[in-house]
């Protein structure tokens, strides 16, 4: 069974939606400033799997510090919502107390991880880091590349038998960050198991031997729209017609004089008839 524990108390979240806010109808009542009156939802899955989402695009919802944007989120246990300064923890019945970990997630059509560029959860190479979902501990990418594994080195230490020493990286690509696993056990993301590389996705959970962390980084912008061409003949540029050069004199000028290269022909002499 999933629930949400808060201040002592505890709220069941069975399969189908369970509300929260400010309003006494809801299922998870709050109080609080900026808590609205249907202000988050929680979407329960028949395999236990427990998704959050937002009740209305005003609302504010943190998980594990990182706010929460417009696409829902599964949540894992450990995971800590915070609503309107109270903060809420998700605890999975299956994860507490042992370290045995869910089946693999089956997510509804829409919410399933995407590795493509121009789909929802795309990050650009900044503002990137991990949440451990065990003890909360947030791992800053600070540099161009951070290392798990079980040496004492590196820069997040997973300890585990299943663990390599330099088990796996998250780098900086012009594609965002990329996950590469250079272990012998494997790396997983969202349980599937990493076959040499994979670009990380805002909210995927890296596993890594019996330690998962949640990733996040800075979302990607929309390109830009290019401008839509209007239908119609293209507009060509027409040639100005030559101007006709006006060889007449006007009128009240004496006439050119006679020039033995002018084209122009002298007057023909007037016939004077004869006298008889």
């Amino acid at each position: 069974m999933s629930l949400l524990e808060l201040g002592g108390r505890t709220f069941a979240v069975p399969v189908g939606e369970v509300t929260l806010g400010s309003d006494a109808a809801c299922a998870i009542p709050l109080t609080g400033a900026g808590v609205l009156p249907r202000h988050a939802v929680f979407q329960g899955q028949p395999d236990g799997q427990v998704v959050i989402r937002k009740a209305t695009p005003a609302a504010e919802v943190l998980i594990n510090g990182v706010r929460l944007g417009a696409e829902p989120t599964p949540l894992l246990h450990g995971d800590k919502v915070e609503v309107g300064g109270n903060e809420l923890t998700f605890v999975d019945e299956r994860r507490s107390g042992s370290t045995q970990f869910s089946q693999k997630i089956h997510m509804p059509e829409g919410m399933e991880p995407v590795r493509s560029t121009g789909k929802p959860g795309v990050t650009t190479n900044t503002g990137g880091r991990v949440v451990s979902l065990t003890d909360g501990r947030e791992y800053v990418i600070a540099g161009a590349v951070l290392v798990f594994g079980r040496e004492a080195g590196c820069d997040v230490v997973v300890s585990g038998k299943d663990v390599s020493r330099r088990h796996a990286e998250v780098v900086q690509s012009p594609k965002g960050y990329l996950l590469v696993d250079s272990s012998t056990n494997g790396t997983f993301v969202n349980e599937e198991r990493v076959q040499g590389q994979r670009i990380l996705q805002r909210a995927d959970v890296i596993r890594i031997g019996e330690e998962s962390f949640r990733f996040y980084a800075d979302m990607a912008s929309a390109p830009a729209a290019p401008p839509a061409l209007t239908r119609g003949r293209p507009l060509t540029r027409r040639r100005p017609r030559p101007r006709s050069r006006n060889l007449t004199r006007p009128r009240g000028l004496p006439p050119l004089p006679f020039h033995p290269l002018s084209p122009q022909l002298p007057p023909r002499p007037r016939r004077v008839p004869a006298s008889g």
